[in-house]
């Protein structure tokens, strides 16, 4: 992607993603130079209660489709599929796969799992209008996802006739642990960016300040977002976007950043309309 090792040249990066999926993403703003500064926002949990969840994957091969829309998905769901003992051969029996994204995507190619649909632009928007021109009236479509998950999908495949199963293999819950932390790295002026990735962990920013000025906070602290989704969960709370990727994945972020600090803050800005 991006070769020099310098690009970010000691840039501070507030990382918010949840602490497992942290590592991967600091190790790459290292690579290019930055410092990478992890406050997880957010904590990935399994559901308390999976009865539906067993119900549900017993049954997997009466679906005909099954979409994944994040990593956390496909894992917490062959988590679920090896505590319950259901052969994950099963998953391939019936369903044809559908994914949002290339993470996704490669998450489920490691466990040997074929996908049929995936689409250009990593959105749900973009996934629904590939889904609709294959999904049948009277279809039985389940969604792995988690608790926080737009109403895109399930809403629109159900107009379109689909029997949609919106089930839950994830939570999705504020680390309120990391609010003394943030508080002080902001008010030091410890960070030069802020990375968010998902719409959650601008939600759950925003919580832990809850009662601070964030404004001032935030003042010459640029802020990043993954993709259009993500900047409009920020707009919406009155945060200023600085960047935002071409690419909705980290490494299209990444170079987002890197250009970004390469043109100062005004020609930096890379939105994908």
């Amino acid at each position: 992607m991006l070769a020099s090792e310098r690009l970010l040249k000691g840039k501070r990066i507030l990382v918010t993603r949840a602490k497992e999926q942290a590592s991967s993403f600091s190790k790459k703003i290292q690579s290019l130079g930055g410092v990478p500064i992890e406050i997880p926002l957010i904590k990935i949990e399994a559901p308390s209660n999976t009865d539906q969840i067993e119900k549900t994957l017993i049954n997997l091969h009466t679906y005909d489709w099954l979409v994944f829309t994040s990593v956390n998905g496909v894992h917490y769901f062959f988590q679920f599929l090896e505590q319950f003992d259901i052969p994950i051969k099963n998953t391939q029996e019936k369903p044809k796969i559908a994914v949002v994204g290339k993470k996704t995507l490669e998450a489920l190619e490691k466990k040997g799992v074929k996908v049929d649909l995936i689409p250009d632009e990593f959105v749900a928007e973009d996934l629904l209008k590939k889904m609709l021109l294959q999904v049948k009236k009277g279809d039985n479509v389940l969604l792995a996802r988690g608790n926080l998950a737009r109403s895109l999908l399930p809403e629109k495949l159900k107009e379109a006739g689909a029997r949609v199963n919106d089930l839950v293999v994830y939570e999705t819950v504020v680390n309120m642990e990391a609010r003394a932390e943030l508080l002080e790295i902001l008010k030091l002026r410890s960070c030069d960016l802020i990375a968010f990735t998902s719409s959650s962990t601008v939600t759950n920013f925003c919580s832990l300040l809850k009662g601070a000025d964030i404004e001032a906070l935030l003042k010459n602290i640029k802020i990043a977002c993954i993709g259009p989704i993500t900047e409009q969960t920020a707009l919406e709370s009155g945060l200023k976007v600085d960047i935002v990727a071409k690419e909705y994945t980290i490494d299209g972020l990444l170079e987002a950043i890197v250009r970004s600090f390469d043109d100062g803050d005004e020609n930096g800005r890379n939105i994908d309309e």
